[in-house]
């Protein structure tokens, strides 16, 4: 497998989302380029976000220099943390109306009295590039062609890379979120995957126990360092979607120096499957901006 890379102690494959992501990134601009010449306009991204928390709002920036730089046009939108139903509702469909925008997404966590229903409902199920809408989960639960969520989509890509397929293998998932481990499971469940699904809290030995028999481990728990190295064995194959912060510095919910020791791969936190989700969602910005314009051929 020439695309693996040991890590400096020897340990586990180190799958790296940067490395992957450089070509999708040039492709996904060439795309953008190419619609705009046709089209006259450029993809267009709207990222939503409801609250004033200093972290999301820098990420929401970091999205819309992305749609920048892939040469996409992006615009940020934040909303008060006291905005009503009625109220994020009406902005969702000023931007359903809106043809410069082509995908919506909605960032997380809301606010405790919006719901994801309250941001899902409204949304043009044409512009739901993240895969929220009823309509997007249910036809990604009937194996039919939808906008599947970027995150679990870009990590199936990740690891179709480095020459590993789930068909027919053993997968631990522990998370079973909205924002990631529902669409996940789905696709391991069409890729051919035994799955095992944990939520937390789970006792450390039953994750040894469940672990022991898994091929892979996918943990999209939300709880900083929660899987160690103790709790593996040397052949498992480790994705880790956690994004955790123990004061400044991020982390996975993978204890990443102890699995690494262990395992037979792993993705590192920050640059494993954070890379490859910002390929997914372009590409399912373009594919949304294709179909918007009357382009139903498009992949």
């Amino acid at each position: 497998m020439s695309n693996l890379k040991s890590s400096p102690e020897g340990g586990a494959l180190i799958m790296e989302g940067r490395t992957f992501a450089k070509e999708g990134r040039a492709r996904i601009k060439a795309e953008a380029t190419e619609f705009k010449s046709t089209y006259g306009l450029k993809p267009g991204l709207a990222v939503l976000l409801v609250g004033d928390d200093p972290a999301s709002i820098e990420y929401t920036r970091v999205l819309v220099k992305n749609a920048h730089d892939l040469g996409c046009s992006g615009r940020q939108i934040v909303l008060p943390a006291n905005t009503s139903r009625g109220q994020l509702a009406e902005e969702i469909h000023r931007l359903n109306e809106d043809h410069q925008i082509h995908g919506i997404l909605p960032q997380w966590p809301l606010p405790p009295h919006l719901s994801l229903e309250d941001v899902a409902d409204p949304l043009d199920p044409r512009k739901d590039v993240d895969g929220y809408h009823p309509l997007s989960l249910g036809r990604l639960m009937s194996n039919l062609d939808t906008f599947v969520p970027a995150t679990p989509q870009g990590a199936m890509r990740l690891l179709e890379h480095y020459g590993f397929s789930v068909k027919g293998k053993t997968c631990l998932q522990i998370g079973w979120g909205v924002t990631v481990g529902r669409s996940l499971s789905s696709l391991l469940l069409t890729a051919g995957a035994a799955l095992l699904i944990i939520q937390r809290p789970t006792p450390p030995e039953v994750i040894r126990r469940l672990a022991a028999e898994a091929d892979f481990i996918f943990t999209a728990a939300g709880v900083p360092n929660l899987v160690n190295g103790d709790l593996l064995h040397p052949n498992i194959v480790a994705v880790d979607f956690g994004v955790n912060y123990i004061g400044e510095k991020m982390v996975g919910d993978l204890d990443f120096e102890s699995v690494s020791r262990v395992a037979r791969a792993v993705t590192p936190t920050p640059g494993g499957t954070g890379p490859t989700t910002t390929v997914a969602l372009f590409d399912n910005l373009l594919k949304a901006a294709h179909l918007q314009v009357g382009n139903r051929n498009c992949q």
